[in-house]
């Protein structure tokens, strides 16, 4: 008796009921977080969800489906938590899903039909929410995000980083000022920063009324301090190089709000390697199966989101000024303050899909082939200037 009551309170810990001698196989897995969980322990030679066997000779195909659902526990348990175990039974506010409402949340696009059902039938009915005791670290970076815009935005740009803060409520809520910190902390563990070796070309141009073919380095490329205007990146009198990795994104960029003609464009190479905030292509958010993969999901999903914050369209109606703070300070911060050294950031561009970059150089930077120094970053690319025509779509001259 004592056995089995002892065999029956496994099984309620666990959240799920016997599997019996189902098994499957890694082709009903299709996350690939989930299948490197199982991969390793293939005991089985056939599946219990599609026609797979192994034949005679060959590797077993199949792992049993109780490992799985070990794994597929450990996920939900990673986003929810039980009812019964985290609030008051008269609770009638916080929000209650079924087990097999939250097995659908984590497992849909997983694994394959049959699986999931099979899933559906084997967890215990129990009902979940989310922990009310932790602050999602999703909802925290996201919170702190916008209170760093807030605060540069209406309240102070200059200082802020010098004005002591309350401490945060909670221990994993970030501050205005400690968000900036943990997005360099994400930017170098999560391999966002990406070296651009020397010979990449970016191409940058300039909005005219008509070509004269008269244009170089010193006119192309980053302007003078004191014709710098406000940018995306950058406040008016700090000059910058604003490029994209093509003439039609360069074009997008800057003819957006001008009504000229014409456009002037020129290729320039780096001379060197960049160190590069590579917003443009991050890495895939990983697979919350994998443990390892847990512990930076939300970091993750969070430049996801932070980078289409970058990227998003901003209205030229004067308002820019204010708009264009919160990136104007946070590229300050990544150009000077890190322990390592940033050269630029790579974005995708707000007009089109294509990626847009800046490179932390003035006018010193850029340089007309032969005419390099040490000062310079970027080299215009002899013979690649050209006019285009702004209509529908660029078409060069």
């Amino acid at each position: 008796m004592s056995r089995t009551k002892d065999y029956y309170e496994e099984l309620a810990a666990r959240g799920f009921g016997d599997t019996g001698e189902q098994s499957v196989c890694l082709e009903c897995i299709t996350d690939e977080g989930l299948r490197s969980q199982v991969a390793d322990q293939l005991t089985e030679n056939a599946c219990s969800f599609c026609d797979r066997e192994a034949q005679a000779g060959e590797d077993p195909i199949a792992a049993s489906f109780e490992l799985l659902m070990l794994s597929v526990m450990e996920a939900i348990h990673f986003f929810y938590v039980r009812s019964n175990d985290s609030l008051y039974w008269d609770d009638d506010v916080t929000r209650r899903y079924t087990s097999q409402e939250v097995a659908e949340d984590v497992c849909s696009g997983a694994v394959s039909d049959s699986v999931l059902q099979e899933i559906f039938d084997c967890i215990e009915h129990n009902h979940w929410n989310k922990d009310p005791g932790a602050v999602n670290p999703g909802d925290a970076f996201r919170y702190a995000w916008d209170d760093f815009r807030q605060t540069v935005k209406h309240k102070t740009r200059f200082v802020f980083l010098s004005i002591p803060e309350e401490s945060s409520r909670h221990p994993d809520e970030y501050g205005a000022a400690e968000i900036l910190e943990k997005l360099v902390d994400i930017i170098q563990t999560q391999d966002i920063l990406t070296e651009v070796p020397a010979g990449r070309v970016f191409y940058r141009g300039r909005m005219i009324d008509e070509p004269d073919g008269s244009y170089d380095a010193s006119s192309l490329g980053s302007p003078p301090d004191d014709a710098a205007s406000v940018n995306r990146m950058s406040p008016a009198g700090i000059s910058m190089f604003y490029g994209a990795d093509d003439i039609a994104t360069v074009i997008a960029e800057i003819g957006a709000h001008t009504s000229k003609r014409f456009a002037v464009v020129g290729a320039f190479e780096t001379v060197r390697p960049l160190h590069m905030v590579d917003l443009a292509n991050l890495p895939p958010a990983p697979s919350y199966f994998d443990p390892d993969g847990r512990k930076h999901y939300y970091e993750l999903l969070f430049m996801y989101g932070f980078a289409e914050d970058l990227s998003a369209p901003v209205t030229a109606d004067g308002r820019e000024h204010i708009e264009y703070v919160p990136t104007q300070v946070l590229t300050e911060y990544l150009r000077w303050l890190p322990d390592f050294s940033i050269d630029g950031i790579l974005f995708t561009s707000s007009q089109n899909d294509g990626t847009a970059c800046v490179v932390f150089c003035g006018p010193e930077g850029c340089a007309n082939a032969g005419k390099e120094t040490t000062n310079t970053v970027l080299r215009l690319q002899p013979d690649s200037i050209k006019a285009v025509r702004v209509v529908a779509g660029p078409a060069p001259m």
